[in-house]
Formats: C-alpha cells, sequence, structure tokens
C-alpha cells in the first residue's frame, strides 16, 4: 500500500513544473495542464484512502465520490478532512473548468494546484500513516 500516495505526489511535482513553465511562457495550454495534473493528484491520492480502508478503489469518478463519502459516514477523521467536499472541489475547478472548459481564473487555479491539493496530499499522507515527503 501506498503506490497510489507516491504517484500522486509524482504526479503533484509535475504540476507544479507546470505552473512554473506556464509562468515563463503564459501559454493557456500549459495552465490546463497543471490544473490537469493537479487534478490527477487529488484522484490518486483518494484512491490511497479508500485503498487505506481495504475498499476496493474504483475506476469512475462518481463511484469515487461515492466510496468517500461512504468512509467519511463511517470514520469521524475523514468526516472532519472533508475529502469528499474537496475532491469535489478539485474535479469542478481544475478538470471540468480550466482542463476541459478553458477557465482557468488566475490566481485561483494555481493557488488551487500549489496549496488545496498540497494540503490535499498531506491530509491524505496522515490519515493513511504514510508521512510526508
Amino acid at each position: 500500500m501506498g503506490h497510489y500516495l507516491d504517484d500522486a505526489r509524482t504526479l503533484y511535482q509535475e504540476a507544479l513544473n507546470e505552473l512554473v513553465r506556464f509562468q515563463q511562457t503564459q501559454e493557456q495550454v500549459i495552465l490546463r495542464d497543471a490544473a490537469e495534473k493537479g487534478w490527477g493528484t487529488v484522484t490518486l491520492a483518494a484512491n490511497e484512502v479508500i485503498a487505506a480502508y481495504g475498499r476496493k478503489v474504483p475506476s469512475g469518478t462518481g463511484a469515487r465520490r461515492s466510496e468517500l463519502r461512504a468512509l467519511a459516514r463511517q470514520d469521524r477523521r475523514l468526516r472532519a478532512l472533508r475529502l469528499e467536499d474537496r475532491f469535489n472541489a478539485a474535479e469542478l475547478v481544475l478538470h471540468r473548468d480550466c482542463f476541459y472548459d478553458g477557465t482557468c481564473p488566475l490566481p485561483m487555479v494555481a493557488d488551487m494546484v500549489l496549496e488545496d491539493v498540497k494540503e490535499y496530499l498531506d491530509d491524505v499522507a496522515q490519515v493513511t500513516q504514510h508521512g510526508t515527503g
């Protein structure tokens, strides 16, 4: 266990690299790629939580959301972290709005990747006891 989190950390670093490239080039497609990598990071981190609780990791976003909701109902720590709500926010802003629709308001997208996605990773590491890197 922990491979989802390792992959999430790798993808998060790639998202950060894309943000640096965007700052240098101001090319919108690079910002969209950074947003999608941020969303991928959150997805992989959610997989880590689901696997850590002994559940089968689903392949779809809706099923993943349902698993996060079910886990929050059974574990107060997860409920307090609002992982499902934060998962939904990342999906909306990073995946749907920015990556697919090209609506990437700055600094919101950059802040979400830099701060919110990192906090999600850290919270998942803590709750699954995999430490931070």
